[in-house]
């Protein structure tokens, strides 16, 4: 199994700076979602890299050694192109024999131990014909997504994930969820704030 973390985005509306160096209890979201997924049994996990990368690379070559799984990093050319231009960064990084792929985000500060192995349960236990697994909260989609080779080969031959599944709804299995953590990500200052009243959970930028 293996898994992408999109890194790449410039961090606009937070000011132009990179989300996933964010602390909680003072470990960066990135290192944070490297270690759920490697807990959750990634054995290859590729991080795409963008706007930031010459700040995010020192942190994932100092964290490589400590893993249990081989890390990888790779910079998207044209990281305004969007997630499905990171994916098919991170896809291209990955051995292709993988039967599963996870996709998270690298600034989900609410995920924890037992949120993606939910995902790769759902996945194993799928019915057959399902090619991509998602968890839901609130009608809303969220990450970590798995997938297997048939969405893989859509996104790298050009198509989104988002497009891949209106286009194949009954090929899709949704994972519903009772908590917001699979739907949460950190894209303002406001929404710091909103993470700090509602869920009691503050995150620091790095000394």
């Amino acid at each position: 199994m293996g898994a992408v973390v999109l890194a790449a985005g410039a961090g606009r509306r937070m000011g132009g700076v990179p989300k996933p160096l964010l602390r909680r209890d003072g470990e960066p979201l990135l290192l944070r979602q490297i270690r759920l997924l490697a807990h959750a049994g990634a054995g290859h996990i590729a991080v795409v890299l963008g706007h930031h990368a010459g700040r995010l690379a020192p942190v994932l070559e100092r964290a490589a050694p400590l893993l249990h799984a081989r890390l990888r990093w790779v910079a998207n050319p044209a990281p305004d192109d969007g997630p499905a231009s990171s994916l098919r960064c991170g896809l291209a990084a990955l051995p292709a024999a993988l039967d599963t792929v996870l996709v998270v985000l690298g600034d989900q500060p609410l995920l924890q131990e037992g949120d993606t192995e939910a995902i790769v349960q759902a996945w194993r236990t799928r019915a057959d014909g399902v090619a991509l697994v998602v968890p839901v909260h609130a009608q809303a989609p969220g990450h970590p997504l798995a997938l297997g080779p048939v969405v893989r080969a859509a996104v790298e031959q050009g198509q989104a994930v988002r497009d891949w599944r209106r286009d194949h709804p009954g090929q899709v299995q949704t994972v519903a969820a009772a908590h917001a953590r699979y739907t949460t990500d950190v894209d303002t200052p406001e929404a710091l704030q909103r993470l700090a009243r509602e869920h009691g959970v503050v995150l620091a930028w790095e000394p």
